[in-house]
């Protein structure tokens, strides 16, 4: 369910902004998986999976990257839960917090020179703004990270009936597919620019969600 001041800004507003969060995060979950030494920044089910199968192998080395980005995702849903407490209307300020940490990491990018520490650096930066972003979604009443449900809910109202606004959702899936192989085609063609795009996709969001007309803490 959106949260209260979620519905001010109009359902379209809501849509168009959440939409671009998932190929936000499909940019960052394909940089983290392809560049940042392997788990995802915001699909922590595979993370876990990643994590329980080194764990039964006694892989102490594969257990590190993992558990590295659940706890950034972790951290970052908690923080921006807990400073959601005071301003609870506020939906702006909380992405616009996110995307202070995108463009740190775009500026770290090109300039760092990867080794395992710099990567498990940046991997936790990439996580924990996926957590940040994900908890600011609750509030829009759309998931932008974890979709699993969302492709649930939608095939399930294909086959039996139901609320189209389910259907509607899977538009969160091609979204995160876009996002994600255009970032396999700047890592070719402009390897730099990869979280750029990502901090353009959020400045896109930030720009279409505005503020509400009854909302002066954004």
């Amino acid at each position: 369910m959106a949260h209260p001041h979620a519905g001010q800004r109009g359902p379209v507003r809501v849509a168009t902004a959440s939409t671009l969060l998932a190929a936000a995060a499909g940019v960052v979950d394909l940089w983290a998986v392809t560049s940042l030494g392997g788990p995802f920044a915001g699909v922590v089910t595979g993370n876990l999976v990643t994590l329980g199968g080194a764990a039964g192998r006694g892989d102490g080395t594969a257990l590190v990257s993992p558990l590295v980005a659940v706890l950034g995702f972790a951290l970052g849903a908690a923080g921006w839960s807990f400073a959601g407490r005071r301003r609870p209307a506020a939906l702006a300020r909380p992405l616009a917090a996110e995307l202070v940490v995108l463009v740190g990491l775009a500026v770290a990018w090109p300039l760092v020179v990867p080794g395992p520490t710099v990567l498990l650096v940046l991997l936790a930066g990439a996580a924990l703004a996926m957590g940040a972003q994900s908890s600011t979604a609750l509030r829009l009443g759309e998931s932008t990270t974890y979709l699993t449900g969302t492709l649930t809910g939608a095939v399930a109202v294909l086959v039996t009936g139901g609320p189209p606004r389910r259907v509607l959702a899977l538009r969160q899936l091609v979204a995160l597919v876009l996002g994600a192989a255009v970032a396999a085609v700047l890592l070719g063609a402009a390897r730099w620019s990869v979280p750029l795009l990502a901090v353009a996709l959020v400045v896109a969001a930030l720009l279409v969600l505005g503020r509400p007309p009854a909302d002066a803490d954004g």
